[in-house]
């Protein structure tokens, strides 16, 4: 075979997608860091899926056409920072597709292919070598190289992936955590898994690919889920607001508020403070907040009503999604949208103004997703917290396709998103937010406590399997086998230097709010100059995560 129609190139990309989802748990298992949220394996599978869902609606003989279709797919289900990178390998590799082509000779696609890899690295601020890129990079030139010897595609394509298997050997000498953690590059290998599948078409054009692939792959609202049991809500109303005063005190303010509810959350300055808290008797917070100055932004939400709204209706979850949180465009210029899962930390970042996409660790949103919230919103103006590294490029992706006036402040943790939120003010303009906001976020130092999910070695250390990690602004610096005793020690660490400030702890689905007494007590024990509190975040996979400001 010397070319590639659109029917053949509709039908390897599917079969490939295919042999990926075959092998997406290889992938996810090359994770580098030994934590349970090693995606890459499903963040590339369902960024695929979505470009082979846009694929089945194809029926035109115009092989641009079959190429710009898997190419928007791809991006609208990126996810991840690998979905991201493999979306713009679709999308360059489209661009370079001429118009009104009806086949592409062998050197024709290497080109293309090529393209794709140029419009990867330009997407990329800073590539590193030894990723998804290189083993891009370096497949696309062997297919050119391949292609000046001969015309036959399945040759140039074999030699092409057997040569890709030796750059991906190589990827450990290239990335000293590769090599230290024994796995090659998740990303090269899941691009590897997708030429296998490509070339067994070409290898073979009349493969019976009806069964290989269910059309039912992913759906936007997948990304959308919530617990539907009712829990009884000790305080019903969510009250916030602003106090602009000229000598607000804030620790007299916090101790006088502190009795009338939880979940109380008091920033600011002796000109400006922000008041968040849950309690029964709203006025008395307003009573309370009246004697140091005058009020504005008041918002009290009845949180029982909305919460049985939520778990008692049978309707979409989309539709329930609205309800709980895209309540707030009467009261903001400007959107604020956050990426959050847990239904305590959901809450909070609700409460602080935020509107929420469900994601994170392990479950990164898509594009898609990410935009279908973006144009829900009734604002202009939005500011996006992704709350992780590895959604921060998908942020930016909304950016280049929505015609709204957005800017993704890349906060890459929990804490540095709350953090952001409580320096937000609407009254402002959007761009002082973004410096305000902006300058909170340095303030923070965010810790987690979770499991290792295989035996492993990192910074020298080795690492066993159900081991508790503790990790520090990303970056693991405790192995033990006690969760209390990480979370103390990770404190510890994250104290270092300083002699006051404030101390937060989430707590996640799988601790009790007894264990969570018991280590706070300790701590305050410990850190009498530092305010102490602890919420419970819900979160799964990570057992503790903890702010230090």
């Amino acid at each position: 075979m010397e070319r590639i129609d659109a029917n053949l190139l509709k039908k390897a990309i599917t079969y490939a997608a295919f042999v990926l989802r075959q092998n997406k748990k290889v992938v996810d298992s090359l994770n580098v860091f030994p934590v349970p949220d090693g995606d890459t394996g499903t963040n590339m599978s369902l960024t695929m899926d979505q470009a082979v869902k846009e694929l089945e609606q194809v029926s035109s003989a115009d092989l641009k056409k079959v190429a710009d279709k898997a190419a928007w797919g791809s991006l609208m289900g990126a996810r991840g920072n690998s979905g991201v990178i493999l979306s713009q390998l679709f999308r360059g590799f489209a661009q370079g597709i001429p118009a009104n082509k009806s086949s592409l000779s062998s050197m024709e696609l290497a080109l293309a292919y090529k393209s794709g890899v140029d419009a990867a690295y330009r997407a990329v601020m800073r590539p590193v070598e030894g990723t998804i890129l290189t083993v891009a990079r370096e497949t696309a030139d062997k297919m050119i190289s391949e292609a000046k010897r001969t015309n036959d595609l399945s040759i140039i394509l074999e030699n092409t992936l057997k040569y890709g298997e030796k750059v991906l050997a190589k990827t450990p000498e290239m990335l000293k955590a590769l090599k230290e953690a024994n796995v090659v590059d998740a990303g090269g290998k899941g691009l590897l898994f997708l030429m296998m599948g490509f070339l067994e078409v070409i290898k073979n054009p009349e493969l019976d690919i009806s069964t290989a692939y269910q059309s039912s792959v992913v759906d936007s609202a997948g990304d959308i889920s919530y617990s539907k049991t009712y829990q009884e809500i000790k305080y019903m109303y969510c009250t916030e607001l602003f106090i602009t005063g000229n000598a607000i005190d804030m620790e007299a303010l916090k101790k006088e508020l502190s009795s009338l509810g939880d979940s109380m959350i008091v920033t600011g300055t002796a000109e400006l403070a922000k008041i968040h808290i849950h309690t029964n008797r709203p006025d008395l917070v307003l009573g309370s907040s009246l004697k140091w100055g005058e009020l504005s932004n008041i918002k009290i939400d009845n949180m029982k009503i909305q919460h049985k709204e939520m778990i008692g209706n049978s309707v979409e979850s989309n539709e329930n999604y609205d309800k709980l949180y895209d309540n707030k465009s009467d009261n903001k210029k400007i959107g604020v949208i956050s990426v959050s899962s847990g239904q305590g930390l959901n809450e909070i970042f609700s409460s602080l103004g935020a509107d929420i996409i469900e994601g994170g660790q392990s479950m990164n949103p898509s594009t898609e997703s990410i935009l279908s919230v973006v144009e829900k919103t009734g604002y202009n103006d939005i500011i996006i917290l992704p709350n992780n590294k590895n959604i921060i490029l998908t942020a930016e992706q909304v950016k280049s396709i929505s015609k709204k006036n957005i800017h993704v402040l890349p906060t890459k943790s929990i804490p540095q998103g709350i953090s952001a939120l409580l320096a937000f003010n609407p009254d402002v303009s959007i761009e002082e937010n973004i410096l305000n906001m902006s300058e909170n976020i340095k303030t923070v130092v965010s810790g987690e406590v979770t499991y290792a999910v295989r035996d492993t070695q990192y910074n020298g250390t080795q690492i066993k399997t159900g081991d508790i990690l503790g990790i520090i602004d990303g970056k693991l610096q405790i192995v033990g086998t006690d969760i209390e005793e990480v979370i103390i020690k990770l404190v510890e660490l994250m104290t270092e230097g300083k002699e006051e400030g404030m101390i937060t702890i989430y707590y996640g689905s799988d601790i009790e709010e007894s264990a969570v007494e018991k280590t706070v007590d300790i701590l305050t024990q410990r850190y009498d100059e530092f305010d102490i509190e602890y919420y419970s975040g819900g979160q799964s996979l990570y057992y503790y995560i903890v702010s230090v400001e």
